[in-house]
């Protein structure tokens, strides 16, 4: 489960992680606001529960078990891609009433340029930081790209090193590829002060019982995003 689900998982790389707190964290407290006739009240952000289920045969486990027989673990692996996915979608998409990274409202936004030319990638990232350092976060940063524009930072500088070597030191807090983002990318300044992902329960197998001649298991987490400054990101389009 874990393996399959790392290839996938961006967003845990980016972001500070937070508890897990358990499964019974349904909801995280923002800070108070004052409402009128001195009320003072607070919102939340809740956590939403990912579950996927799989099957494997029962003679198959007793098999492995009983005699070493190497198993099939895929049904394993695609529970636990399609639940990473959803993770993902949460993290950079957001859901209904609940933003993600490319939807914040406040965050800056820069339009990419075509990374066809050399040193073009460079130049979008120098832009899109100086959009944040002009917002008042200078760093460090931490940038998510979509796998096209990522595997253009491989391409060598005739002088020598790569696209990547060049943008790795100025975003010093990792570069990541994203399959989420389609086409662009976010950039932004990393620390838990500024947006973190909040577990109630982390991704954890478990056995729900017999299904006919098989026996059914599930993948599960429960998670939310807290972006607490999201004028700390640069949505690159």
């Amino acid at each position: 489960m874990a393996e399959a689900a790392k290839g996938v998982l961006t967003g845990r790389r980016m972001l500070n992680l937070e508890g897990p707190y358990g499964l019974g964290l349904k909801a995280v407290p923002l800070q108070d606001v004052r409402a009128e006739n001195g009320i003072i009240t607070s919102n939340f952000v809740p956590l939403s529960l990912i579950y996927k289920t799989f099957s494997m045969s029962k003679r198959d486990l007793a098999a492995a078990e009983k005699d070493g027989m190497p198993i099939n673990t895929a049904p394993v692996a695609s529970a636990a891609l399609d639940a990473a996915g959803l993770e993902e979608s949460l993290i950079f998409e957001g859901m209904s009433g609940v933003s993600g990274l490319l939807n914040s409202k406040g965050a800056s936004e820069l339009k990419l340029s075509s990374w066809e030319a050399m040193g073009k990638a460079v130049g979008d990232a120098i832009a899109a930081i100086t959009l944040l350092d002009k917002a008042g976060f200078h760093g460090p940063y931490t940038l998510a790209l979509a796998p096209e524009r990522y595997n253009h930072l491989f391409r060598r500088y005739p002088q020598g090193g790569t696209e990547l070597e060049y943008l790795q030191a100025l975003v010093t807090d990792g570069i990541f590829k994203a399959p989420i983002l389609g086409s662009g990318g976010i950039l932004m300044a990393s620390g838990r002060q500024y947006a973190s992902i909040v577990l109630g329960q982390d991704m954890t197998l478990g056995y729900n019982g017999p299904v006919g001649e098989n026996l059914e298991f599930s993948v599960s987490e429960s998670l939310a995003l807290l972006i607490r400054e999201p004028k700390a990101i640069c949505v690159l389009g």
